[in-house]
Formats: C-alpha cells, structure tokens, sequence
C-alpha cells in the first residue's frame, strides 16, 4: 500500500499572488477613476451645477476608495515580510527650496516587477525622511535604514538604493530617488523625521 505522498499546495503562496493581484486591481480601478474626475472636470458641455454635484460625489467616494486601498496596501506589505517574496518601494522626489517635497513618483517592487503606486503611499517614506535638513541628513536616514535593512535580510544591498542629484535652473533643488525595503511603512519604531 502506498501513501499519497504529494505536498499540499502552498497556502502562503496562493494567497500572497492573491494579494498582489488584489492590489494591482485596486491600483487600475484608482487611476481610471482619477482620470474620469478629470474629465468630467474639464467637460464644458455638462452645466456648471451639475458637474460640481458629480465632482463633489466622486471625490468623496475616490476618497473611501484611497482609505481602503492604503488599509489593504499595509496588511499586503505585512504579508509579503511574512515571507520570501521581495517587496520594495521607490520614490522620485524633489526637494525645494523652503523644505518643500514633492513627489514625482512612487513604484512598488514585487519580486524586481516594478508597479506604478498613488502618490500617497511615497508620501508615506518620504514623511520619515529628515528632506528639510538638506541632503546630508537625507543621505544619513538612508545610510542607516540601509544598513539596518542589510543586516535584517543578510547583506542584501540589492534591495536598498539611492540617487541624489543638485539642480541649479530653474531654482536650486535635489532630486532623489530612494528605494528601500517596503516594510519601512509598516514598522513602529521608526518616527518621522528620524536621523
């Protein structure tokens, strides 16, 4: 008599591509409702009242959607450290002059496959970055996040980069692209502005 001896299949697995998918999803389904804001915004054929009544009701449930989404953004990036899969964050933005960042751009890496994420969750790194101090203090956060990261994932640097560039025209600025583990958003002991 022979036993079944296959291997069940991998409930962490299904269920993390299940996430990631869910995700993906919920990302398209944002952006397409921005950009049908816009356009209604921009439409002139629809009365003045009308469209303020539609703009009005779209942003209020854009907004319900933004909160559910950055609620199951954080329960995907606890997941995802549970496990082997690879979940980085990078963000492109600009320092200016008065301390002012603004966000170019924020990408989520899963497994090195880069996916385009709202503005809002780069603001979230970029809110523990000490930016205002100048980019000394920006290369200081990052050297130490670095090398916290680096012994956690066991000499990893692959996961963890950064990019600052001086722009002098039209007003001096740096632009930065950092990338760091995901995880970062997630964990408590770091705080805001922390060196």
């Amino acid at each position: 008599m022979q036993d079944n001896l296959s291997l069940p299949d991998s409930t962490y697995e299904r269920e993390f591509w299940k996430r990631y998918s869910s995700v993906r999803q919920m990302i398209r389904e944002i952006r397409r409702e921005n950009q049908l804001l816009h356009q209604i915004r921009d439409e002139t054929v629809i009365p003045d009242q009308a469209r303020d009544m539609a703009v009005t009701a779209m942003l209020r449930e854009l907004s319900d959607k933004h909160q559910i989404f950055l609620d199951f953004f954080h329960n995907f990036i606890s997941f995802s450290a549970q496990g082997l899969h690879r979940t980085d964050l990078q963000v492109t933005f600009t320092v200016l002059p008065g301390g002012i960042a603004e966000i170019e751009k924020s990408l989520l890496y899963v497994d090195g496959r880069p996916e385009e994420v709202p503005v809002e969750i780069g603001q979230q790194l970029v809110d523990f970055v000490p930016y205002e101090k100048g980019w000394e203090a920006i290369l200081a956060f990052y050297r130490k996040e670095e090398t916290r990261f680096d012994r956690l994932f066991g000499a990893n640097l692959e996961r963890c980069a950064l990019v600052i560039k001086k722009e002098l025209f039209p007003t001096p600025s740096y632009s930065v692209t950092m990338r760091l583990p995901a995880q970062i958003l997630v964990e408590q002991p770091l705080s805001p502005g922390s060196e």
